[in-house]
């Protein structure tokens, strides 16, 4: 097995010009990573370990049922909304942020913001609300219907002593107040006397609530909404973190074909040219996040993928000493 080095980051890309804009803010969050942490930026950001372990599907896949396995394992997620599973970039954007306020308030109840535009901008990255049908407001609606609609399980096989998930067809939210009365927004703009009393909002499941704040996984916010042009770069990326969290000796190898069953659903079957389909799409995804999180030390090879004691991406907060 090769170990993957910073310096032997390759994009793919050949020449400056080529290089899209979302992967040059990529390289750029990496050194702003460099020069603050990200509690003192203000990025420190959190994610359900849940689905951390196990994803969300890239593409539509036209399905009420969504399976996902990782060893011993499984996560299911069944639609409640007829729109079907949510999918994509928006849900893993919308899922950090509602995880993070989870986390920051301790409360199961989140404010969704005063107008679509405002969510668009500071929580989605997104500089334009866009209109119709295809607009980025009408696709982050659908998203958003989508994940609060849905029904998860996470299931655990393992020995009785590393149980530690107890979500059986659990909502992920209670209550969604929305209103999408216009056919680009979300949220209607209030008048200022308004503000604050007539929010949309979303109540998560006490289930789900108690997985954010009981089991948070810390991300930096910067280095998750830079990968936001590889839904598979944002996993890779939480799964890292993660992982090298506790990872205190060189990992056995994990191969390829559970690595797809983990990621990569959307290769179909697990053929030999899915699974090499699949390690190509991981590698690439995964110097993306190398750019922004070069202390994880990984090996790969024909076998599989193997990980290193790493210094972890978000460092615990310092001890606080008192004098008694």
């Amino acid at each position: 097995m090769a170990a993957i080095e910073p310096n032997q980051l390759t994009l793919d890309y050949r020449s400056g010009d080529a290089v899209p804009t979302w992967v040059r803010e990529v390289i750029d969050t990496h050194f702003a990573i460099e020069a603050e942490d990200a509690r003192h930026a203000g990025s420190l950001g959190f994610m359900a370990r849940a689905l951390v372990i196990a994803t969300m599907p890239y593409k539509d896949p036209r399905t009420d049922v969504f399976k996902r396995q990782n060893g011993d394992f499984r996560l299911r997620i069944i639609a409640g909304y007829e729109g079907g599973i949510p999918y994509g970039i928006y849900p893993r954007l919308l899922m950090s942020w509602v995880s993070t306020e989870a986390v920051r308030r301790q409360s199961p109840e989140i404010q969704l913001g005063d107008t679509l535009r405002a969510f668009l901008r500071d929580v989605m990255d997104l500089r334009s609300s866009g209109g119709g049908a295809r607009g980025s407001g009408s696709r982050v609606a659908e998203q958003v219907k989508r994940l609060f609609g849905s029904l998860i399980t996470a299931h655990y096989t393992g020995s009785q002593q590393q149980r530690g998930f107890v979500l059986r067809n659990v909502l992920i939210a209670e209550n969604l107040q929305l209103n999408d009365a216009e056919l680009i927004g979300l949220w209607t703009p209030q008048h200022a006397h308004e503000a604050g009393r007539w929010q949309s909002q979303v109540r998560l499941s006490n289930g789900f609530f108690r997985e954010c704040i009981d089991n948070p996984v810390p991300i930096d916010l910067r280095a998750y909404k830079a990968l936001r042009g590889s839904p598979l770069a944002m996993d890779v990326y939480t799964w890292l973190t993660y992982r090298m969290s506790y990872t205190q000796r060189r990992s056995r190898p994990i191969r390829w074909e559970p690595l797809m069953m983990q990621f990569g659903c959307d290769y179909g079957s697990e053929t030999n040219q899915a699974v090499r389909d699949f390690k190509k799409a991981f590698l690439k995804a995964l110097k993306l996040v190398l750019a922004v999180y070069p202390q994880a030390r990984v090996e790969v090879g024909d076998a599989g993928v193997v990980l290193l004691p790493s210094r972890p991406h978000i460092l615990p907060p310092p001890v606080q000493h008192t004098l008694f």
